[in-house]
């Protein structure tokens, strides 16, 4: 018999967090200089988009900026899934499950506040403006 507090129950937290994670946190993207500080989520957009421009073009320029943004995304990627999965751990551990559930909760509703301050930099020169979460995810994807 399965109780509430089954595995999956537990792991949905963690990966919610990781996305939040993924979503908010300003992470240093850096190419041949300093490309901005931008959501690891912007990384890993890049990265699917170079690796269908890559493949097209097949040029080994292409494969080597390619590789860069894929190291990018597996550090960056993994050190907040650690993060997400250390944080998760240490509560679910130590608090109620209702408890925890609600800090974690709390922790990405504070992550989506913060983001909407200017604690971002654009990619592009080192001297571009400060940004926020919705200026970012604009000039992505527009």
């Amino acid at each position: 018999m399965v109780n509430d507090l089954s595995t999956n129950a537990k792991h949905r937290p963690k990966w919610t967090l990781f996305a939040a994670l993924l979503l908010t946190v300003p992470a240093p993207f850096f190419m041949l200089v300093v490309g901005g500080i931008v959501p690891t989520f912007c990384i890993i957009y890049l990265a699917v988009h170079g690796l269908i421009v890559a493949l097209a073009k097949f040029t080994a320029e292409g494969f080597w900026m390619l590789g860069i943004l894929w190291t990018h995304v597996v550090i960056l990627g993994g050190l907040l899934y650690v993060a997400a999965a250390g944080i998760t751990w240490l509560l679910f551990r130590f608090l109620p499950y209702r408890y925890a559930r609600a800090v974690v909760l709390g922790l990405i509703v504070a992550l989506f506040v913060v983001s909407t301050f200017e604690i971002y930099r654009v990619p592009g020169h080192n001297s571009a403006p400060p940004a926020n979460i919705f200026r970012i995810y604009k000039g992505f994807f527009t």
